[in-house]
């Protein structure tokens, strides 16, 4: 099977730096595992990295490494996890044409899964007529919906993605399935080396106030004002932690600092969650040094 090398952890753990490293050291291009990166014109919430975006190719381009998987759709386009796993296998395919090595980085472990392992994901069309008998609720209460008819999945899901829980419900109502009892014990797609970033707490929350104090910095108030003129707050892409928390800001439910003071909890909150979503794959590598990827890597691909 064809190697595909996946770094994976919680939220500012140092993923994508990692990433690029070992890109530049073993002929890699990167695909970003992120469903909230997806989004054009959300960059700064969803830690983008600065790059120069190539239009011809629609790939971003950070320090010479391609990212795909970054800007696919606006925020008020709708898109699946579905739609995702095809869209990266093409490109995991098209890096492999190359000579390349497809490096995935993400801390979405569902999309992830979605792509290098074989999900048969529920390709049911929206049923437009439940979504409108939908419409008007909040996250919360499509999560306790959600908890009632599939109480392990709802141990898995991200319960502030509104956009997911829609989607997770969805797939209930039409197949009596859960949305995450999809998954197929056949043989995988790809070889892959899974590496796992995941430093001790305190570590891991100084890096998360210093990102979001960055995000600031780099004009997240600005990003999110300019989303909310152009489609207001209640798009599902806008659910995300940051851009939920400024938009109550900027709908004057909060202040600029209760804003930023609730970004940081609910991103420590939401890397715990990731942290028990990888911690259940026997399959990672965790590390502590760029070395021991660097070494692991090396072993794996010869």
């Amino acid at each position: 099977m064809k190697k595909v090398i996946a770094i994976v952890g919680p939220t500012a753990s140092g993923k994508s730096s990692l990433a690029i490293s070992l890109a530049k050291k073993f002929n890699g291009e990167i695909l970003s595992v992120d469903s909230r990166q997806i989004y054009k014109g959300m960059d700064i919430g969803t830690a983008k990295e600065p790059g120069i975006w190539d239009e011809a190719r629609q790939v971003l381009m950070v320090e010479n490494i391609p990212h795909w998987g970054i800007n696919l759709v606006e925020p008020d386009a709708p898109y699946s996890v579905a739609d995702f796993q095809t869209y990266a296998r093409r490109i995991i395919t098209e890096i492999f044409s190359r000579g390349h090595v497809p490096v995935l980085v993400g801390g979405t472990g569902l999309w992830l899964s979605a792509v290098i392992e074989t999900y048969d994901l529920a390709h049911t069309a929206p049923d437009q007529e439940w979504r409108a008998a939908q419409a008007g609720k909040t996250a919360q209460e499509l999560f306790e919906d959600y908890q009632k008819q599939d109480p392990e999945g709802a141990q898995k899901i991200d319960r502030f993605n509104a956009r997911r829980l829609l989607r997770a419900l969805e797939v209930i109502q039409q197949t009596g399935k859960s949305f995450f009892a999809q998954r197929q014990n056949r043989e995988p797609l790809y070889d892959v080396l899974k590496i796992g970033l995941c430093p001790d707490r305190n570590t891991l929350y100084e890096w998360i106030n210093t990102r979001v104090g960055f995000m600031m910095e780099r004009g997240l108030v600005e990003e999110v004002r300019g989303l909310y003129h152009r489609y207001g707050c209640d798009l599902p892409s806008l659910s995300g932690i940051g851009y939920r928390q400024m938009c109550r800001f900027l709908q004057g439910e909060m202040t600029q600092e209760q804003a930023v003071e609730d970004i940081k909890k609910d991103t420590r909150h939401y890397a715990k969650r990731q942290w028990t979503w990888f911690k259940r794959d026997v399959g990672i590598h965790w590390i502590k040094t760029q070395e021991e990827a660097e070494e692991l890597v090396l072993s794996f691909l010869r």
